[in-house]
């Protein structure tokens, strides 16, 4: 996760010194950028293919064909302020 920002980073650098002030700019952060993106790309087909081999799906799930729920569900227990806590606690005492 910490490699997009730095990716983007370098692009960015690469499009503005590229055009505004050319020189090291150019010859330095372009390059960098193309090796981030390939090594990226390539890391990201490589992974893919090892959980593939491992008995993970590489591609998207499947997912179920029915509907969603329209309501929400409601939970088992039944909200309670704390005074009604407290008067039930001293009913069962």
């Amino acid at each position: 996760m910490w490699f997009y920002p730095l990716l983007f980073a370098l692009v960015i650098l690469a499009i503005v010194g590229g055009t505004l002030a050319g020189g090291v700019y150019t010859i330095v952060l372009v390059p960098l950028a193309v090796i981030a993106l390939a090594a990226w790309a390539l890391f990201s087909l490589w992974a893919r293919s090892m959980s593939a081999r491992a008995g993970a799906e590489a591609d998207a799930s499947h997912t179920s064909d029915r509907p969603l729920p329209h309501r929400r569900r409601r939970p088992g227990r039944v909200r309670a302020t704390p005074e009604e806590l407290v008067d039930a606690r001293r009913a069962q005492q």
